[in-house]
């Protein structure tokens, strides 16, 4: 888990950026004040698309093309389901992985609305509002429920922390996803502007070409995304 010290001093970081909206997009909207997507946004903005605290997804939205990957790779459970593409190219990166002696684990994928909401609320209770929106993406502020977000950890480190990264796996993953089309969402130098602690789980399926483009930019998707603009 992280320690007391690290939540402290990343806490310090985001605190003054709840009220402020992310560094790349319009300043108008913000946890408090976002901006919701229409349908038609949403499939328009495939793969790219910014879904955060700032800009969500419409009430009761469920992706199209989901496709179970029980049968496909490892899952820590029963009925994960992720975007049919993103799906094809995890495949592949586990595939890749276990070659390499890499045992990788799909450990979350889409979520619906209402199991985010519940995530929310239960860290909400248990941390606070301020750390827990540090923690935890708001209902259909979660790219979890766009269906395009894989949590993967491994056989021999199956808790979702900071200590990841330093693991062979975890740093398999960082060096070798954008070839299948993943980026790490939520980098450790990132967390002014992702307004996240640092994720080395959670993977984000965008497509080859621009995972190649925003590996190798060094930015996040918030700023890459404006670079395009």
């Amino acid at each position: 888990m992280y320690s007391k010290i690290y939540l402290i001093r990343c806490l310090a970081l985001v605190l003054p950026l709840l009220l402020i909206a992310p560094l790349s997009y319009a300043q108008t909207y913000s946890e408090k004040n976002p901006y919701i997507y229409s349908v038609e946004e949403v499939e328009k903005g495939g793969f790219m698309l910014l879904v955060n605290k700032a800009y969500r997804l419409p009430e009761g939205y469920v992706p199209k093309g989901l496709q179970n990957a029980n049968n496909r790779v490892r899952c820590e459970k029963e009925n994960m389901f992720l975007n049919e593409t993103a799906l094809d190219y995890l495949e592949q990166m586990f595939i890749a992985a276990k070659k390499e002696g890499i045992d990788l684990i799909f450990f979350d994928g889409w979520r619906e609305e209402a199991l985010q909401r519940k995530y929310y609320n239960n860290k909400i209770a248990e941390r606070g509002h301020s750390l827990a929106t540090s923690l935890v993406a708001p209902p259909r502020g979660s790219e979890h429920e766009l269906g395009l977000a894989a949590d993967i950890l491994s056989t021999l480190h199956r808790m979702r922390d900071g200590h990841f990264a330093a693991t062979t796996t975890g740093k398999w993953l960082i060096a070798n996803c954008w070839k299948y089309g993943f980026i790490i969402r939520y980098p450790q130098n990132k967390i002014e502007i992702t307004r996240f602690l640092f994720e080395p789980w959670h993977y984000r399926f965008v497509g080859v070409e621009e995972a190649t483009k925003i590996t190798a930019s060094g930015l996040c998707l918030e700023e890459y995304l404006a670079k395009m603009r």
